[in-house]
């Protein structure tokens, strides 16, 4: 017997309405992990103040994100504290661009 094609339709109008807050979830992830890096580096750095004012933005940000996404907000933020180091310390405008990218994306949840 065969199923008729709007069956497979149904299943995916279903699902689409989850694709945006996974969206939404994953983009609030990477920017707790871009604050907690922030907060991280700004611990160790002469460089950099406002560590308190970024864990409370990472908090936040971490509040919208999926529960799921707890181990790879960890791991990421150990990877923005290099990033941050490379960009302070060794000049690299590579990092600088990502840094500069992601600081306007993931704004302070106060602005946005």
């Amino acid at each position: 017997m065969r199923r008729a094609p709007l069956a497979g339709a149904l299943v995916l109008v279903v699902a689409l309405p989850a694709v945006p807050l996974r969206a939404a979830q994953s983009d609030a992830a990477d920017c707790a992990a871009f604050w907690e890096g922030y907060a991280r580096y700004a611990d160790i750095s002469a460089y950099l103040d406002g560590a308190a004012d970024a864990r409370a933005d990472a908090e936040r940000f971490r509040a919208e994100a999926d529960p799921d996404d707890a181990g790879r907000i960890h791991r990421d933020a150990r990877d923005w504290v290099l990033r941050l180091d490379a960009m302070i310390r060794g000049n690299d405008a590579q990092s600088t661009e990502v840094f500069e990218r992601t600081a306007a994306r993931c704004g302070r949840p106060s602005e946005n």
